[in-house]
């Protein structure tokens, strides 16, 4: 009876055991570190993808007006024009992303403040490109409306009615204000928020 008894002891301790959780090591916290610093990334990275694909649109359309309206000295050079004053704004785009999405240091070791670190260091980055990207919105967008704008309505219009290309250009600011901000809050807003989550988790262990 005895034999049985530390027989069933036994058995449930090992169950017991078998219950409890391994510890979490330092290369385990980096790995979930990374993990979320990757998904808040990929999400910022959509919108970099959908903004090149815009400026190459952009640059597209500058392009076909130029060739299908050549002869048309007016034409041709509100679009050069147009075309010049929007290249800084993509090379300075272009410079930013790959700061962004260049390779970064992990740092040596596997203690937790390491991972602290290194996040923070990706939370920065992020930060800075935010700042970058809304310093950028304040004059990438109405050059890009105004481009836009004041071709359409030379090509379609005519005359000058610059009332009618005033409030045009008003209202395609406007909903591209709107839309951003909408952007801005799903790709960096809510990620940057994400990121300080991931380290205050990582600051209470």
């Amino acid at each position: 009876m005895e034999t049985n008894n530390d027989l069933k002891m036994c058995w449930e301790r090992g169950k017991a055991m078998e219950a409890i959780p391994a510890l979490v090591t330092g290369r385990d916290f980096r790995e979930i570190a990374a993990l979320q610093v990757r998904k808040q990334f990929k999400k910022v990275g959509e919108f970099l993808w959908a903004a090149i694909t815009y400026q190459v649109i952009l640059y597209s359309f500058l392009a076909h007006t130029i060739v299908r309206q050549w002869g048309d000295d007016r034409i041709v050079l509100l679009c050069v024009v147009g075309g010049a004053l929007y290249v800084p704004i993509t090379v300075a785009l272009l410079r930013r992303v790959r700061e962004l999405f260049g390779r970064v240091s992990e740092g040596n070791g596997s203690a937790v403040p390491d991972v602290v670190g290194h996040v923070e260091k990706e939370y920065a980055r992020l930060a800075s490109f935010f700042r970058f990207k809304k310093r950028m919105d304040w004059i990438g967008v109405p050059v890009s409306c105004g481009i836009i704008v004041l071709v359409t309505f030379t090509l379609f219009v005519g005359g000058g009615q610059p009332w009618a290309i005033l409030g045009l250009f008003v209202v395609w600011v406007g909903l591209s204000t709107i839309a951003i901000r909408a952007e801005n809050k799903k790709r960096f807003v809510v990620p940057l928020r994400h990121l300080e989550l991931v380290l205050d988790d990582l600051k209470r262990v």
